[in-house]
């Protein structure tokens, strides 16, 4: 049934890393217009608040030409909702269509405003439009790398960036399926992109931002953890010596083995040696929330940053867009819905570059 609806694209050309830009001179939508989905926001993100990372303010103090703000969204590709709508039993059909669903995920977008947005289930003939929208809503001149799931599925990951304020030296799509091991046995990517600031005084501050979205199968952490442990080793030599921003659905609860397998034993410790694997803390999004529903409201998207001596520079965490409660998940109920366009909640996180 949803094959219908696809354009005459060849999927193949999409499986290698798409690279496209987009700009627009639009200034954004009218104040009424804005006034509406201020109002809507009021029932739905009042408890969504951009939280200060202990101490610091952001956009002020010596790195503020350094700082960047991060969001991480699994924005549920249209083809894979037409194919599983029993898990959307109870939601009205008109809430389901990808032209309610997109611009609700539009004006999500532009009100978080992001400087780089990382994009899991990502339909691969939705993007450029998808793009090109966000340009004409904000103003900004916008890029993207993209990577198509291995087979026949037609979503993948993408990065889209403010070319204006980065410039892209380098990116990287990695395969998780791989023939030569068993457990490497799904369709499932990674995308890695490089960057740096293109203000001439802070050109030397390089950094990576990565993104997965890692099987979903809740019986099978083992091919989960197989994929981490092929990230990770691509990471590695991708990111050399720069500082690495981690994001994606990764289906996993914040105590599972792959997590464990990012973070490593101390979770929060800084590594002393730069010979030691890379390791990542979880950027927290609040005590008692959720990303998603999967037979319960549950945590399974992150946004995580490297640590150690490895990197040149480290990331400084500034400021976190905290995940909705669980009590609020129950209350606002099944999603998508009339204002929400996915079945995650977005993720956000401001960091500065030191």
């Amino acid at each position: 049934m949803y094959k219908s609806l696809l354009h005459n694209v060849s999927l193949k050309a999409t499986s290698r890393i798409i690279r496209r830009s987009v700009s627009s001179q639009a200034k954004g939508a009218s104040g009424k217009r804005k006034q509406k989905g201020k109002d809507m926001e009021t029932s739905y993100d009042r408890n969504r608040r951009w939280t200060p990372v202990g101490d610091q303010v952001v956009g002020r103090g010596p790195h503020k030409l350094s700082t960047f703000k991060v969001v991480s969204y699994n924005i549920l590709a249209q083809d894979l909702l037409l194919e599983h709508l029993f898990l959307y039993v109870g939601i009205p059909h008109e809430f389901l269509t990808w032209q309610r669903r997109q611009q609700n995920l539009l004006r999500e977008l532009l009100k978080l405003d992001p400087d780089i947005l990382c994009l899991q289930e990502m339909q691969f003939d939705h993007l450029a439009v998808l793009v090109q929208r966000m340009c004409m809503g904000n103003g900004k001149k916008l890029a993207y790398v993209y990577k198509k799931k291995t087979g026949h599925r037609t979503d993948g990951c993408a990065i889209v960036y403010d070319c204006s304020k980065f410039e892209l030296l380098d990116h990287q799509a990695v395969e998780l399926h791989d023939q030569a091991v068993a457990l490497l046995n799904r369709d499932n990517v990674a995308l890695f992109a490089r960057f740096r600031f293109r203000k001439k005084q802070e050109q030397q501050k390089e950094f990576v931002v990565a993104t997965t979205h890692l099987l979903y199968n809740p019986n099978r952490s083992d091919v989960r953890c197989a994929q981490v442990g092929r990230i990770l080793e691509k990471l590695h030599t991708f990111s050399t010596d720069t500082p690495i921003v981690l994001t994606g659905d990764f289906n996993s609860l914040p105590d599972s083995s792959p997590i464990e397998l990012l973070i490593g034993k101390n979770g929060d410790a800084e590594s002393e040696a730069s010979s030691e694997p890379l390791q990542f803390q979880i950027i927290d999004s609040g005590e008692g929330t959720a990303s998603t529903y999967q037979n319960d409201w549950v945590i399974v998207d992150y946004i995580l940053r490297s640590l150690g001596s490895r990197s040149r520079h480290k990331l400084l965490p500034l400021s976190v867009y905290s995940l909705p409660s669980i009590n609020r998940c129950n209350g606002t109920g099944l999603i998508p819905n009339h204002h929400l366009g996915s079945d995650h909640y977005a993720l956000g996180a401001v960091f500065t570059i030191v």
